[in-house]
């Protein structure tokens, strides 16, 4: 061993303490930078030779400390892990979010609600049945049934628009995915040529780390190691990236339900996690199912109102089912608005057993006659001394208006059961609708007097049509009960799902926790380190001092006799 060979140990502890305090200040530096993984050095001693010369050994110790290599703390099971609990928490915030719009948009309990709305029907409705005469009464309830109505659409309406921003997100959202995983292999490549070249590439990882964690919140996607340092990313077990290849996902909207396609193929990405699995559960699952739900309480509403206010029908006592002795029973029917034509039926003996039979043959035969066969279906039911039922209906597509001929009593007595407007006409439908989005009055009401509060013979001050629309409020299967059922599936839809959003917060937390012990920076403990760094570089000073002086000394003040 040289005696200079002293330097040498000397110079790579210094060396080494230097890098020692260069990645501890690195650390500190990047103590807040988001995804940034602390780092430490590995020292190794360089051992001296271990095989001996030909003439000599080696008698001496080590050869000093080098940098073996930059650690990166990291702990993958707890990046699977987090990968996991960051997709679970993004869904459950998208679908939190979309519910709590709903109950914003429903306001209810409230008065300016559909409840609310409807509630003032049925009280307008009863108004016009305490003064079916009052042309106020009759107006206000027209004002309070379009005010409903607007109701209705404007619910459906902020539906389908919570449906084209969830869709527009999703398409944001996976441009995004697309942009981050071609990212991902571009820093997987330059990872692993740096890793092959034996250059460091801690910071090139923590970058990479963050856009996958990033993709991991967005696509709800795993994570799997590759060769070289590289990370392979998955989407419901198919490779989003691989070493240095990705694929791109598009949002295919042609048909009635949104789906995620993976672009090379087209076939179905199955997403469930991430922003993008909870904007597909919003848009295919949550919001049109309470669409749906809202469609269900409308047409429930209109096919109610209607089936009492247009409909037409009447009932012939058990004593009066003889109308041999009536002649000519005859009444007015108008198909689809048009012209009114006369159903003229001869009173027969119904009286029998087979007269409800006969009855529902004769009137469906001179129905059949004024408006054409199947435009309109004849139903009469009683047995025998029962009184008969009539019913009269418009097949599907189809309206029917009646009114009475004058000076006959055909109307009264087969169906004096009509609803009919001041103007003596029933049939007319109250609502029309497809759906929540169309719900209106019918145009069938030109004014108010057309609302048909009370039945053929009762008289201009009849409100028993319009007490019966009101008790419609009281029904166990009606458009108020409905739609309470719909107000508190989502309250509870709603409030289980923030539920589970909590916890699992808390559990992604607790995860993000144990993962910033291991890889976060702590600044006390880098202090420690960086003191611990100077004072081994000052020992190796020092050592470098002492050596110095001790050849000083051989080669200046030694050798000096006979000078």
């Amino acid at each position: 061993m040289s005696d200079f060979s002293g330097l040498r140990i000397a110079l790579s502890s210094l060396y080494a303490q230097r890098r020692g305090l260069e990645i501890t200040g690195h650390n500190v530096s990047n103590a807040n930078t988001e995804g940034y993984t602390r780092q430490r050095v590995d020292l190794q001693s360089i051992n001296g030779p271990n095989t001996g010369a030909f003439f000599a050994t080696w008698n001496g110790g080590g050869q000093g400390v080098r940098v073996a290599q930059f650690v990166r703390y990291r702990d993958a099971f707890l990046e699977v892990r987090a990968a996991l609990e960051h997709g679970a928490e993004a869904q459950m915030s998208q679908v939190r979010y979309a519910l709590e719009q709903l109950e914003g948009l429903f306001g209810e309990p409230g008065d300016l609600g559909i409840q609310g709305s409807m509630t003032d029907l049925w009280s307008g409705f009863d108004d016009v049945a305490n003064r079916p005469g009052d042309s106020a009464a009759r107006q206000q309830l027209l004002e309070r049934a379009a005010t409903l109505a607007t109701t209705f659409n404007h619910a459906a309406g902020q539906i389908a628009a919570f449906r084209t921003s969830a869709i527009a997100e999703l398409d944001a959202t996976v441009a995004d995915i697309n942009s981050t995983a071609a990212t991902v292999a571009q820093l997987n490549v330059a990872i692993k040529s740096a890793l092959v070249s034996g250059l460091n590439a801690n910071d090139l990882m923590d970058h990479r780390d963050l856009l996958v964690e990033q993709l991991a919140t967005k696509v709800g996607a795993t994570i799997r190691p590759g060769e070289y340092g590289s990370v392979n990313v998955f989407v419901n077990g198919t490779a989003l990236v691989a070493d240095e290849l990705s694929e791109s996902l598009e949002v295919d909207t042609s048909g009635p339900s949104v789906v995620v396609r993976w672009a090379n193929d087209q076939f179905p990405a199955t997403i469930s996690g991430g922003d993008a699995g909870g904007l597909l559960e919003v848009v295919n699952v949550k919001l049109p199912g309470y669409l749906a739900d809202l469609d269900t309480v409308a047409l429930r509403l209109r096919d109610d109102v209607n089936a009492v206010h247009s409909g037409s029908g009447g009932s012939i006592a058990a004593a009066t089912r003889d109308q041999g002795a009536a002649g000519s029973l005859q009444f007015q029917l108008a198909l689809d608005g048009g012209a009114m034509t006369t159903v003229s039926l001869t009173g027969a003996d119904w009286s029998g057993a087979g007269g409800a039979a006969a009855l529902q043959a004769a009137l469906q035969s001179a129905v059949d006659t004024a408006i054409g066969a199947g435009n309109a279906t004849v139903t009469v039911a009683g047995a025998l001394g029962e009184p008969l039922t009539v019913a009269l209906a418009a097949t599907a597509g189809h309206t029917l208006l009646s009114q009475a001929v004058a000076g006959n009593a055909g109307f009264a007595t087969l169906l004096g059961a009509t609803a009919v407007g001041r103007d003596g006409v029933g049939g007319r439908r109250f609502f029309e609708a497809t759906g929540a989005s169309d719900l209106a009055v019918s145009g069938d009401i030109g004014s108010a007097d057309d609302i048909a509060a009370g039945a053929v013979g009762g008289g201009p001050l009849d409100g028993s049509v319009a007490l019966d629309l009101a008790a419609l409020s009281e029904a166990t299967t009606g458009a108020d009960s409905l739609y309470r059922s719909l107000i508190v599936a989502l309250g509870v839809d709603s409030q289980t799902m923030q539920r589970r959003h909590e916890i699992q917060t808390e559990t992604m937390a607790q995860v993000d926790s144990s993962r910033s012990a291991v890889s976060g920076v702590n600044i006390d403990e880098e202090m420690v380190n960086m003191v611990q760094f100077q004072h081994a570089y000052d020992a190796a000073a020092r050592f470098m001092t002492s050596v110095d002086e001790m050849l000083d000394t051989l080669i200046n003040r030694t050798g000096v006799v006979g000078r």
